[in-house]
């Protein structure tokens, strides 16, 4: 499948996730399920970290981050903001196996979509984790709502719940799988699908619409609904 990847759309999306109000309340929910299982000392692996912004709140709960991200602008941001006690590399999942690193906890923000061979991705990083370890990994959800969106980020799919969680059960116990974003669908359809153009992230953002928007995202850290935009999945190492 060729996708045609837009490098500065993919630095702004990079950048937003420190502020838009999807990517914070998706980023709480990872960090809510992170707090469950993590120690501090613990090393936690953040494979494919942007532009840095999860590593500074994984490496306040007392984690020793390593992190890696192919994109080079990007990577030259999650470097530059590297809180203390963590190392990011330049690199992409297979990239970092390389380095001979290895886990107690991991996460994987909008991963295995970009990767061609996503079953070779989920053992690899099988390959990377201690036993017992930890990994919540997310990926873009509901394959019919393929637009301009993943096209620009290099996405070659959007999972279903079924097809995700038989990809990872072939290497993983899965603990739980849910679904994020309810009301992010209708502005996928809209944006992505039939404008073919990129999310209103900036545009009303303060008005009334955007503040409802956030706190429906706000919401969604709580409740979970049947269908959304990202699966967001916790697994464990089997026995």
């Amino acid at each position: 499948m060729t996708v045609q990847i837009s490098a500065g759309y993919t630095l702004d999306n990079h950048r937003a996730q420190s502020s838009d109000a999807y990517a914070l309340a998706k980023g709480e929910i990872i960090r809510a399920m992170l707090t469950t299982y993590a120690k501090p000392g613990m090393t936690l692996l953040n494979i494919g970290c942007g532009a840095g912004y999860f590593n500074t709140i994984v490496a306040a709960l007392g984690l020793r981050v390593i992190g890696c991200e192919p994109e080079p602008l990007a990577f030259e941001m999650a470097r530059k903001d590297a809180p203390e006690g963590c190392t990011v590399y330049n690199c992409d999942l297979a990239g970092l196996a390389k380095q001979g690193v290895s886990g107690d906890l991991a996460v994987l923000v909008d991963v295995f979509e970009h990767i061609e061979d996503d079953a070779e991705a989920a053992a690899l990083l099988r390959s990377m984790l201690r036993p017992g370890a930890h990994a919540i990994i997310t990926v873009p959800a509901v394959p019919w709502l393929y637009g301009v969106h993943d096209e620009r980020l290099g996405h070659l799919r959007r999972y279903s719940a079924r097809s995700f969680r038989k990809l990872l059960a072939s290497q993983f116990e899965i603990c739980c799988m849910r679904y994020f974003g309810a009301l992010s669908i209708p502005i996928v359809v809209i944006f992505s699908q039939l404008l073919r153009r990129e999310y209103p992230r900036k545009a009303g953002r303060e008005g009334v619409i955007g503040r409802l928007y956030s706190a429906f995202c706000a919401l969604e850290t709580r409740v979970s609904f049947p269908i959304g935009t990202s699966l967001i999945t916790d697994v464990r190492m089997k026995p």
